[in-house]
């Protein structure tokens, strides 16, 4: 899979519904990019900060621990529940010391090697990610999960 936009571009994708969360950003307490509000004050200048998900590339608001564009993918400085540890963030495979980039089926987290091992409905992980990632940034899957590029220029509230 290739990168989309590379991190600290001037701009990110964000859902394209965002123009419906600006009330939020008008009261304060949404970002500035996605409309979303969660984990954003003053300090931050009120906005999430950048992050490209680990098997997609998308960047995006790191508002959650999973990417909005292929769903599979983590974004990164999140905790992956329960202990956090060094064996939490490798890959579920016997014998792979890989870093996780990916939730997965039955393993739990693959790491980018493996993104092709596992399977979702009979697909390999790695296709389904794409097919995810291709439907949210070309407006043909479902509306919930569509995405829009925004670049720096328009940041201001809507």
């Amino acid at each position: 899979m290739t990168t989309v936009t590379p991190v600290g571009a001037d701009g990110r994708w964000v859902p394209a519904d965002w123009q419906q969360w600006g009330h939020l950003v008008r009261d304060g307490v949404g970002c500035r990019w996605c409309g979303r509000a969660g984990s954003i004050g003053p300090h931050d200048g009120q906005m999430h900060r950048p992050a490209a998900c680990l098997a997609c590339g998308t960047v995006q608001c790191n508002d959650s621990s999973r990417c909005a564009a292929c769903l599979y993918g983590w974004l990164p400085g999140w905790s992956r529940g329960g202990l956090v540890s060094a064996d939490s963030r490798q890959c579920g495979y016997t014998g792979c010391a890989g870093d996780a980039v990916a939730g997965a089926p039955r393993v739990g987290r693959v790491c980018a090697a493996h993104l092709d091992r596992p399977r979702v409905n009979g697909r390999p992980l790695a296709e389904v990610i794409a097919d995810h990632h291709r439907q949210a940034l070309a407006h043909t899957g479902q509306q919930w999960r569509r995405m829009v590029w925004r670049p720096a220029a328009r940041r201001s509230a809507p």
